[in-house]
Parts: C-alpha cells; sequence; structure tokens
C-alpha cells in the first residue's frame, strides 16, 4: 500500500457511478426510445434518475466542520449548487473537485491533558504526509496546523514558513503567523503579515475581521470599521464582524450605526451576549434607561449560559473528544491531499478513520459518499449519506444524495420520499425538481403531477435538457402540442442537439 501512496497510483475503482451497465439497466431500456433518445431516465436506468455525484461536487468547495476556525483549509458550506450530470475526476486528482488542504489558520490547543494516543497518531498522520509528499506545500502547511493545534506555535510558524517557500502566495498561511502573532500582543508584526494576506487573497474568511480587531486593541476605530466592512463583504452574516463595527461606531459616538450592528448581530445570533452588551451600553450613553435595564438583565441571562458552556469547553480541552476531533480533521485534511495524488485507497483509509473517530464529522462522510457514487458502491454510499442526514436533517444536499442512491439500488419509493423531502427544504433549487420529475417519469406514475413539476423546474432553470423533461412529461400526459412547443424551445437554446432533434421528429 505505502508503494502505491509513494507514487500516486490510484486504487482500484470499480465502475464509475453513472455506467449503464448496472443491472437494472436491461429493464430500463424497454421503458421507450423516446426517452432514451433525450437522455433522460429511460435509455440509461435508474441509475440516470438522478445525477451520479454528489450535489456538494460541481467545482465548489465541499462544507466545512462547524468547530473549524473561519480561516482554515475548507471553507463554511456554500449554498445548494446543481452538479449536473457526473463528471469526471478533476486533474488534481480530488474527489470533489476542490483545493487541497492548506494550512490552518488558529490554534484549538494547547491541551496537555488530551488522549495521548490519539494526539500521537495525528502527529504520526501529519508526519507520514510530508515523508509521502516532502515537496508539497499542502503537506508542509498540514503539519504547521498539527503543530499550531496543540500549541506549538514556533513550530508551526516554521512548518508555515516551509510552506510559504513552496508556494508563496498562500494567503491562509500568513493569516495563521499573523494569528499567532496577535496572541503574542505583536501588533504591528500581525497586521504586516495580514497586509501580505490581503494582497494575494482578499476574499479570504476571518482575516479582515481579526486585523480589525487588533486595529480596535490599538485605537484605529476609523481603520477597524473600514476593515470589519471588508469582511462582512465576504461574510455577509459574521457575527464577529458585526459586533466589530458596532463596537468601533461606539468608540465613535456614532450611537445609532453601533446600536444597528448590534442589533443585527443580535438577530444572526441570539446567544451571544456581546450583542445585548453593547445595546445596553448605547441605550445607557443614550439616556434611555429603561431599554438599558432591559438589554442589562438580557445579557446577564445569556452570559450565564455561555459561562456554563465555556466550563464544558475547559473540560473538552482536556479530552479524548477534543483529541479525536483534532485527528478526524487531519486525516480528513490527509485524505484529500492522497486523493490529489490520485491515490484513492489511501484517501478512503484516511477518511473512514476520521469518521470512526468523530461522529460528528460531516465533511470526511462527504467525501466518503463522493468516493462510493463514483465508482459505483451504492450501499456503502448509502450508510454515510444517511449519517449525514442524521447529522443536519435540515440540509437538502443531503436528501438528494440519498434520494440519488435509492434510486440506484431500485428503491424508488424510499428515493421518491428523500427527494421530495429536499424540494421542501429547498423550493428555488431546480435539482430536486429535475430528479423528481425523471423519478415519475420513469415509474409512469403521477404524470400530471410531473408535467407541473417539469413546468416549475424550466422556470427555475430555463435549459434545454430541462425543456426536453418537460416536453417528455407533456407527451406521456397526452398533451402533444405541449411537448412539441417544450422541444421546441429546447431546440432553439441547444441547436445541436440531435438527441432533441430525433425525439421532436418523432411527434411529427
Amino acid at each position: 500500500m505505502m508503494a502505491m501512496a509513494r507514487h500516486g497510483c490510484p486504487a482500484k475503482a470499480g465502475k464509475p457511478g453513472g455506467a449503464s451497465g448496472r443491472a437494472v439497466a436491461p429493464r430500463a431500456r424497454g421503458r421507450g426510445a423516446w426517452l432514451a433518445a433525450l437522455g433522460v431516465a429511460a435509455g440509461v436506468g435508474i441509475v440516470g434518475l438522478v445525477v451520479a455525484r454528489p450535489f456538494w461536487c460541481g467545482g465548489v468547495q465541499a462544507p466545512a466542520l462547524a468547530p473549524r476556525p473561519q480561516a482554515g483549509p475548507l471553507k463554511q458550506e456554500p449554498p445548494l449548487k446543481d452538479a449536473g450530470r457526473a463528471e469526471a475526476p478533476s486533474p488534481a486528482g480530488l474527489v470533489d473537485g476542490s483545493a487541497p488542504p492548506a494550512p490552518q489558520a488558529e490554534a484549538e490547543g494547547p491541551t496537555p491533558l488530551a488522549d495521548i494516543p490519539l494526539r500521537e497518531e495525528t502527529f504520526e498522520v501529519a508526519r507520514r504526509l510530508v515523508e509521502d509528499f516532502p515537496g508539497d506545500a499542502n503537506a508542509l502547511g498540514l503539519m504547521g496546523t498539527v503543530q499550531n493545534r496543540y500549541g506549538n506555535t514556533a513550530e508551526a510558524v516554521t512548518w508555515w514558513q516551509k510552506c510559504l517557500e513552496v508556494a508563496p502566495r498562500r494567503a491562509d498561511a500568513y493569516h495563521g503567523m499573523a494569528m499567532i502573532a496577535r496572541r503574542k500582543g505583536e501588533y504591528q508584526e500581525a497586521l504586516q503579515l495580514w497586509r501580505k494576506a490581503q494582497e494575494i487573497d482578499p476574499a479570504l474568511v476571518g482575516m479582515h475581521g481579526r486585523c480589525a480587531e487588533v486595529l480596535l486593541e490599538i485605537g484605529k476605530p476609523e481603520e477597524a470599521i473600514a476593515a470589519a466592512q471588508k469582511e462582512i463583504a465576504v461574510s455577509p452574516n459574521d457575527v464577529e464582524a458585526h459586533l466589530l463595527l458596532g463596537k468601533a461606531h461606539l468608540q465613535l459616538k456614532e450611537h445609532e450605526k453601533a446600536a444597528a450592528n448590534f442589533e443585527k448581530a443580535r438577530r444572526l445570533k441570539s446567544d451571544d451576549s456581546r450583542s445585548y452588551l453593547g445595546l445596553a451600553t448605547v441605550c445607557a450613553r443614550l439616556g434611555q434607561a429603561d431599554k438599558a435595564k432591559a438589554y442589562t438583565e438580557q445579557f446577564r441571562a445569556v452570559r450565564a449560559e455561555e459561562d456554563k458552556a465555556s466550563v464544558d469547553r475547559k473540560k473538552m480541552a482536556t479530552s479524548r473528544a477534543w483529541a479525536a476531533e483534532v485527528l478526524s480533521q487531519t486525516r480528513t485534511d490527509a485524505g484529500r491531499l492522497y486523493a490529489a495524488h490520485r491515490n484513492l485507497e489511501k484517501a478512503e483509509e484516511h477518511w473512514r478513520r476520521a469518521a470512526a473517530v468523530d461522529p460528528k464529522n460531516r465533511l470526511c462522510r462527504q467525501h466518503l459518499v463522493d468516493l462510493y457514487m463514483r465508482t459505483g458502491r451504492d450501499r456503502e454510499g448509502l450508510t454515510f449519506c444517511e449519517q449525514l442526514r442524521a447529522l443536519d436533517p435540515g440540509n437538502p444536499t443531503y436528501h438528494l444524495n440519498t434520494g440519488a442512491l435509492l434510486a440506484r439500488l431500485e428503491r424508488l419509493d424510499a428515493a421518491e420520499e428523500a427527494v421530495r423531502k429536499a424540494i421542501e427544504l429547498a423550493p428555488e433549487r431546480p435539482t430536486g425538481y429535475r430528479s423528481l420529475v425523471r423519478i415519475l417519469l420513469f415509474r409512469k406514475q403521477g404524470l400530471p403531477e410531473a408535467k407541473a413539476l417539469a413546468q416549475r423546474l424550466v422556470e427555475l432553470e430555463p435549459a434545454a435538457p430541462n425543456y426536453g423533461l418537460l416536453g417528455e412529461a407533456c407527451r406521456l400526459s397526452g398533451d402533444l402540442a405541449g411537448a412539441r412547443a417544450a422541444l421546441e424551445r429546447a431546440m432553439q437554446l441547444d441547436p445541436g442537439n440531435e438527441q432533441i432533434r430525433s425525439a421532436y421528429k418523432q411527434l411529427q
């Protein structure tokens, strides 16, 4: 296995998830050559009912673990994005099309009492990456991340500097070193490092907000406002940035602007005591005694809950749970790096271990679902999809992928239920409608509903394939005029699509 890892050879992959050679395909062939000509469900069997790749793929960053600092290598979860049909792995070899792991910017330790075996395993993972990929900036950066998380800040800076020697335009490495400088009270050094990071990547999440904190601490509220506004441009719903704006405006005695930002922070995160304290302060300065008293009481109540949570966090920071979380996140990033070097067997090993040690790690499970959907290991993929749905039942992405896998396993009732749930959660996104229309057309059930759903689909996404689905829904419902109109529109949008032209000719 190590020989394969060193040479970057992928392990056995199996057939692609969208292959038509699955057991369901022969039964599907007889469901209608017209539908096959359109390239929708029947011609490729149940596999074609829904996309073969998870919906968090398609060139966007995968959702990140909630506990990770914002400036880390895996950004916050983006809005649901349609992935379309299955695609080949990207040239970089990543199974999700996103960037390889980058340096982590913020320490979560030190934790001297953390579980020693898990800590040693974490460092061993990082050491093995550096051995296997000695010239890879991601491996060097990840070692810096591990050192930083366990409070070894000098070592972390050393490794991030090595990362920058290989890849000078790594804004996150500068950001990580700036965070360490700030914790040491070296404010000017921190600001200088952040300026370098801003030149490289002004959209790096968390950087401008941290810079605003320092500017406030050294008495530069005007500059802090400019920095916090840049953070809000990157992350409009960033609570910290709105709190910083409130503090800066308060320092400048701009009370109305301060109150507006504290109120925005309160709406975004009602269990954060700082917004109530800010509002109480503003009201007191404006002579609004009753409001100041009410906000002060709310501040005390929320702060009491925060104090309890703080005690729990401190206990966790010296526990096996914290060490397991760090190990899981490190193995998740290690898996991405091995995937980038086309060693999917090693990547899977890391992701499975990450899932085993941290039952709440969504990202490693997302990578596993992606891998299993690509390689036709549908039952294994479904297992992790169900875990994701349990972890975040309000995420429509997870229901869509569950529906995809259930359909490929010929469990169409359950697939339909999962896709309907996705539509309920994200009624303005076209992917769920497209999947449900394909299921209904394949089963030839609920055709009037399929036609209505297809009409909604083209309203949301007026693309040629969607008009093709609408045309088929109309045809099966007996509305030949509607079918012709839909296909004519499809041909206008995609004049070179021979499948749509062939389907249109069959209606003449």
